[in-house]
Order: structure tokens, then sequence, then C-alpha cells
């Protein structure tokens, strides 16, 4: 009987602590309202797989649902549709408001002062879910560059399981109450590289180190990915030992992939909520084919911070 007090106690302890979570939602399956974080998301908290290319949010360059999200316009109003779903054995409409944010270039950015408020709409989510709209205002869309969108259902009826924490990758983990996605397009022509910028953010309030990781998961690109530290970056990492794996040394801050499956920097010292600007250069000498570039932080424990992914001269 002590044994399982002490268990019991134990367990409450680990919880506050977010190293246990609950194998239920805190809100009722007739009531619970959700935003998948991938394709095969049901709603589970906490949710498996990737949570940075949410299927269920949207960018539209008009008025009108497309069935492909679009690259955002930099400049010019943009719409974003975000489809609101219940869990089995739904009953009666479930009210809120859905809020949407924007993040800074990059990863690592922490909530909520990385976030920039873009709109929100309030819902009344049938049994059979709904599709919410919300205006992105050109004056609100910088660029051109890669963005994350934040999705968040706000509701009574449907609180959030876990309390958000600066860490934005653990609150959409934990919550599916929370999604987001980040997609930048690239278009690259024979002999013309383009370069685009990518932000390596630290959302702790003291030093670390993190690692970068970049992915190619389908198809190789066919031409040269270049990674531009910049002078400072660079210089604390080789300070580090410039540790890293798939990369060559092109210039003085200069370090192309040269491993398409799996490349990375590791030991990357960031100051204390620190923002940090690189540049990522394709190139190729001919008509490549469509191909995904996929960018990831993790901290010295493994922790996921978020990243980006590039779709290059994608066709949809």
């Amino acid at each position: 009987m002590v044994r399982a007090k002490l268990a019991a106690v134990l367990v409450g302890l680990l919880a506050v602590v977010g190293l246990v979570v609950p194998t239920a939602s805190a809100t009722p399956n007739y009531r619970d309202v959700y935003v998948r974080d991938n394709a095969s998301d049901v709603g589970n908290e906490p949710s498996t797989g990737s949570i940075y290319y949410s299927p269920d949010i949207k960018v539209c360059h008009t008025p009108v649902l497309c069935a492909v999200s679009q690259n955002p316009i930099a400049g010019a109003t943009n719409y974003v549709f975000v489809t609101l779903r219940r869990k089995a054995t739904p009953l009666g409409n479930v009210d809120g408001n859905l809020v949407l944010y924007r993040s800074n270039l990059g990863g690592g950015t922490a909530w909520p002062g990385g976030w920039t408020y873009i709109g929100n709409a309030a819902a009344s989510v049938p049994v059979s879910g709904t599709t919410v709209m919300i205006t992105w205002p050109g004056w609100n869309v910088p660029g051109p560059a890669h963005f994350c969108l934040l999705a968040r259902w706000v509701s009574n009826a449907d609180p959030m399981t876990f309390a958000e924490v600066a860490n934005t990758q653990l609150n959409a983990q934990r919550n599916n109450n929370i999604a987001w996605r980040n997609v930048d397009s690239v278009r690259v022509y024979p002999s013309r590289p383009v370069t685009v910028p990518y932000t390596i953010g630290n959302p702790e309030p003291f030093d670390t180190r993190q690692n970068l990781l970049f992915e190619q998961p389908e198809r190789p690109f066919a031409g040269t990915v270049t990674v531009d530290l910049g002078r400072d970056l660079a210089a604390r990492w080789k300070a580090t030992g410039q540790r890293g794996v798939g990369v060559k040394q092109v210039g003085e801050t200069q370090f192309q992939l040269v491993e398409p499956k799996l490349a990375r920097f590791d030991g990357l010292t960031l100051k204390a909520d620190e923002r940090v600007e690189i540049a990522l250069t394709f190139a190729t000498q001919v008509e490549a084919e469509p191909a995904v570039l996929e960018v990831h932080q993790v901290d010295a424990q493994g922790l996921d911070l978020g990243g980006a992914q590039y779709r290059i001269n994608d066709k949809e």
C-alpha cells in the first residue's frame, strides 16, 4: 500500500516537470478538437512523427481553398486555411477561437516571444469538423523567406492538456490544439544560384550548444547546397573542435553538404535567447528535378528544437 502511494506521488511529480505525459487528452473525446501534426495523426497526445508540416494548415493566394498549400507571396495578402477536426464519438458543437502566428526566420523559436500575431477567428466546430480561413495581410508577410506558421485552438471547453512552455516544439507535440507548418519553396535554374536565409535560434535563457542537421529524404538535389555560417558562428564552431559529418569546407565560412542522407554541424555555441542568421545557397548546372531539404536543430540532449523544409523546384 505504501509503495503504491509512493509510486502515485512520484508519477505526479514527474508529470509536473514534464517527464511523464498523460496517455489521453485532458478533454473528453466527445468534445476534443484537434489539428493534425502529420497525415497519420488522429489527435493523440503526445503525437508521434513529424510536427513541422501540418497537412491541416494551407497557405493560399486567394480566399478560395487551394488543393495544395502554396508558398506565401511576400508583401501580398495571403489566406491561411486551418482544418479543425473532432475526435471519435463527437457530440454537439465546440466553441472556441483559432489564433494564427508566424515565426521569425529559422528554428529554435521560443514561445511566445519569437512569434508574431497574424489574426484570429471565432469558430463553432461541428461533429464533422470545419475549415477556418484567416487573412494574412500583406504588410505582415516579409520575405521572400522561410516561415513557420503556428495555429492554436483556444477553447474553454477544450483546454490545452499541457501548460505551454518556451519550447514550441514540445507545445505542438504535447497538445493537439497546436499545430505548425513551415515550408519554403526554392526555384533553382541552371547557372543561377539561389541564396535563402535560415536562422538558428536558442529558445533558452542560457548559453547552449546545438547540432544543425541537414537531410534529403527523397531524391538528392541535382546540384550543390552550401551553408554559410557567417564569421562569428563559424569561429565559435572552430573553437569547439569544428565537429561535423558530411560537410566540406569550401570557403572561409562556407561549407558544402556532401552527404545527402545526413550532414550535420555539431556543437554550435549560441548565447542566451540568441538568433543567428545563416545562408543556404542552392546551385545547379542542369534542370534539376524536385527535391526536399529538411533542416533540424537539436540540443545537446537530442531534443528537437524545430527546423525548416525547403522544397526545391517543387512542381505543386
